[in-house]
């Protein structure tokens, strides 16, 4: 084989990659820029992870959905379809093995955990912010000082939903974004 064509191969592999880099940071900012926007009320604790550097653990009120099927199987995943309330917090609409031809509610991925009295549990698939290194700690001050106070309901975390892929941008601590609060 000429260097030609291997140096041609090569250019074709690197533009390949990159295209495919490129196309799902262009599908996470599309949902960013034109998904909607929910608000899930959490409560974070803050692990460190030597692989993966400090970050914030959310931990969501929303981890059920009632419902008189019973045929459920752990780490299966189903499709959770969501709405808002008043204040554009998020609740479930339905949950579905499959997706639901006939629904436009934004709908998210979910892993199921146990059905259990009633309710089938799942796990939402954004349960981790990474933040700055020298701020993850302080958050997790932040949140004991929350609790402590009693204002651990003012803690959300702002997810964008545009045809099951979601973002998560933000945690709000008491109307303020988590790492504006710890920088002060």
């Amino acid at each position: 084989m000429k260097k030609t064509h291997i140096y041609l191969l090569f250019g074709l592999m690197v533009i390949a990659q990159i295209a495919a880099s490129a196309q799902i940071v262009y599908k996470y900012e599309i949902t960013i820029s034109a998904g909607n926007v929910y608000k899930f009320k959490t409560a974070p604790i803050d692990p460190s992870d030597p692989f993966r550097g400090k970050y914030i653990v959310l931990n969501f009120e929303m981890d059920s959905f009632k419902t008189n099927d019973d045929d459920w199987t752990y780490n299966d995943t189903a499709y959770l379809y969501l709405s808002k309330d008043e204040h554009g917090f998020a609740y479930p609409e339905t949950i579905s093995k499959t997706k639901l031809v006939n629904n436009s509610s934004d709908y998210i991925e979910v892993q199921i955990g146990s059905y259990y009295n009633g309710k089938v549990h799942f796990e939402l698939p954004f349960d981790t912010y990474y933040m700055e290194e020298s701020k993850a700690l302080d958050a997790e001050l932040l949140y004991r000082e929350y609790q402590r106070l009693g204002l651990q309901q003012e803690m959300y975390a702002v997810v964008h939903i545009e045809n099951g892929t979601h973002v998560l941008t933000d945690v709000i601590a008491n109307g303020v974004s988590i790492k504006d609060a710890v920088a002060k």
